[in-house]
């Protein structure tokens, strides 16, 4: 009686100790999600904005905004642009629809629902006009913008001119455009017109006496930005043939470029030009003479044919460059045009 009492005991106290046993397992597995669960994290909102050098009306931002405390660092973005837009981009661009104070705000929510704000106040203005300015302040040179490219066939050019009196009472002066091949010497161009402020325009180079008969120039005004357009075409073989628009409106079609050079200059014009235009040149006044007064122009688009397809080949509307930069390259490494470019520089609307 006493060995059976004695073993139940015995299973008794295993039992006991097996129970206990699982209950602090038990125990301890309840307590690991305890111990593992992270405090809520720190946000911390946070962003920078850039205006854009080409249109003041559109802004860059930058997302400086940091996640801590937590394992999964990410968030997400929201932007609300002072009413005028919003957006979910981490760092996103703007533009803005018009001038005027915008309270900018970002709100960055973390991967466990934590959010930040962060707000900056932005002063929007219009974006103002850059253009180039030609003057004339040599009296042995005209003022000058010249581009140069590979020959073009069949093209085109477009731009916007504006000229205007300078400081001192002086006559405004004629403002030029020279299309021309390989050689820039006047009689040698496909064509060259006189931009005037208070006549009709007229030819200077490229135009036989028929075709000055039979043009059709409206007259130019100051102060005023009026639209040009030049288009050729050459075969290699003959001189090219031209047409000019001016203010819309269409002075010569198709006419045959010749020279004003007489007989000895023919064969000197037609190798210079039956490949195409090459060099393009906005002059202001003249060779003997200076002049206060301003030629300006804006909105450059040079256009090829040759590939059976239009294609831009050059453009500028001078917007990404800095009022009062010299456009000669060797003042100005960022300019594009050509060495010879002299009394040009970059201007702006105040």
């Amino acid at each position: 009686m006493k060995i059976f009492i004695s073993n139940l005991n015995k299973n008794f106290f295993y039992v006991m100790s097996l129970f206990l046993s699982l209950a602090v397992i038990t125990s301890c597995g309840d307590d690991e999600p305890d111990e593992m669960m992270e405090d809520p994290s720190t946000v911390v909102a946070n962003f920078s904005s850039q205006v854009d050098a080409d249109n003041s009306l559109t802004y860059s931002f930058t997302n400086n905004s940091v996640v801590n405390g937590i394992s999964n660092t990410s968030f997400t973005s929201s932007w609300d642009f002072g009413g005028d837009g919003s957006s979910t981009d981490a760092s996103p661009s703007h533009t803005f629809s018009a001038e005027g104070t915008y309270d900018v705000t970002l709100t960055v929510t973390a991967s466990d629902g934590v959010m930040g704000t962060a707000t900056e106040t932005i002063e929007v203005t219009a974006p103002k006009n850059r253009y180039a300015v030609i003057t004339d302040s040599k009296d042995d040179d005209t003022g000058e913008l010249r581009l140069a490219v590979d020959s073009i066939q069949n093209g085109r050019i477009t731009f916007m001119y504006r000229v205007a009196e300078g400081p001192v009472d002086m006559d405004i002066k004629d403002g030029f455009i020279n299309v021309a091949g390989s050689s820039t010497t006047g009689d040698f161009s496909i064509v060259e017109v006189r931009l005037k402020d208070n006549a009709p325009h007229e030819f200077r180079e490229g135009a036989s006496d028929a075709t000055i008969a039979a043009a059709n120039f409206p007259e130019g005004v100051a102060d005023t930005w009026v639209p040009v357009e030049i288009s050729w075409s050459a075969d290699f073989v003959n001189t090219p043939s031209y047409t000019v628009v001016i203010g819309g409106q269409t002075v010569i079609a198709d006419a045959v470029s010749t020279t004003n050079g007489g007989a000895g200059d023919e064969p000197g014009h037609l190798e210079a030009t039956n490949d195409g235009a090459a060099n393009f040149q906005w002059k202001y006044n003249s060779n003997s003479s200076v002049n206060d007064g301003v030629y300006h122009v804006d909105d450059i688009v040079l256009y090829s044919s040759d590939s059976g397809t239009e294609t831009v080949v050059f453009e500028d509307n001078f917007q990404g460059r800095v009022a009062g930069d010299d456009l000669n390259p060797d003042v100005n490494l960022d300019s594009p045009y050509h060495v010879n470019s002299s009394d040009a520089t970059v201007g702006e609307d105040q």
